[in-house]
This record gives structure tokens, sequence and C-alpha cells, in this order.
């Protein structure tokens, strides 16, 4: 994951991200999904999933294509291709052998609305 490649992408509301960037140290999130959109070079694809974070950081995050044929962090089953936009997530992130940050895991987070008369 190369930390500057947010700058290229579009969100699927139409605006350019340059402020959405890959994740630079292992840790959890909180973060509602804000925007995707399409990556590819040579012949690897990937769903770009940009999210704000509880504690204001905006994050692109990477979700390659498993053999599974969902778009998503490396643990799950969730498919990104399919998610709703601003739902809340917690995950994961972890640094592999290389030193990069990698999307390890992610589980939607429900929000319960009350109503008061």
């Amino acid at each position: 994951m190369e930390a500057d490649l947010s700058k290229y992408h579009k969100g699927t509301d139409g605006f350019y991200y340059e402020d959405y960037i890959a994740p630079d140290k292992a840790e959890p999130f909180v973060g509602r999904l804000v925007s995707t959109e399409w990556w590819h070079k040579g012949g690897r694809f990937a769903l770009i999933c940009n999210f704000q974070t509880e504690d204001g950081r905006r994050i692109a995050l990477f979700a390659f294509q498993k053999e599974t044929g969902f778009y998503g962090p490396r643990d799950g089953e969730v498919n990104f291709k399919h998610v709703e936009k601003n739902t809340l997530w917690r995950g994961e992130l972890q640094m592999t052998r290389t030193g990069r940050c990698t999307w390890i895991s992610a589980r939607q987070i429900n929000e319960t609305t009350t109503d008061t008369p």
C-alpha cells in the first residue's frame, strides 16, 4: 500500500479525497465508511474504502479481492463492494513482515436509535 495513492482517487460522491491517506501504524480503529472507489495496477484490483474515524482521522484502506470474490480486509466475510455508505465499522490494522500496514479485519457496529417522545 502506497501512502499517497489516496490523493489520486475519486470517491463515490464525485469528490476527490486528497486528505484520506493510508495508515502507517498498526492499531484498531472505529470509523464511518464515507466513500469507495475502484483502483487497479497491472492485473491487481482493489476497492479503496475511505473512513472517517471517531477521533477525526481520515483513512483510505485497500480491500483486495479474496479467493471468495469478496473485496474486504484479510480476515472475515465482509464484501465492501456491497456495503452501504455511512455505516460504522470497527477495524484492525497490522504491520506485515515487509513493514507495510495492512487491513486485517472489519466488523460492522450496529447503531441503535432511540426515539423519545
